[in-house]
């Protein structure tokens, strides 16, 4: 939420009309050019990763301690995270 707010501070104090990119490499090179829409792409992505991160680091945990009903709950909910990204409806 820091990203997102930081972003729109900088885009309503210098406002650039830009497209909205979000991909992490364009965010980065339009923050580097110094357009304020780059850091609010930033803020999305990283909004978006948390929960996948989250996911991820219980998976870790579940399979050190051996949790196997929990690990195969997370890799289903990656699985349908996965199939709802590369799906196109």
């Amino acid at each position: 939420m820091l990203l997102l707010v930081a972003g729109l501070t900088w885009f309503a104090l210098a406002p650039s009309p830009t497209n909205i990119t979000l991909g992490p490499i364009e965010a980065i090179n339009a923050i580097s050019r110094g357009d304020p829409i780059g850091l609010i792409d930033l803020g999305i992505l990283f909004l978006i990763a948390t929960p996948l991160v989250r996911i991820l680091t219980a998976l870790a945990v579940f399979a050190q301690t051996r949790e196997w009903k929990f690990v195969f709950v997370s890799v289903l909910v990656l699985a349908i995270i996965a199939l709802a990204i590369f799906v196109k409806g």
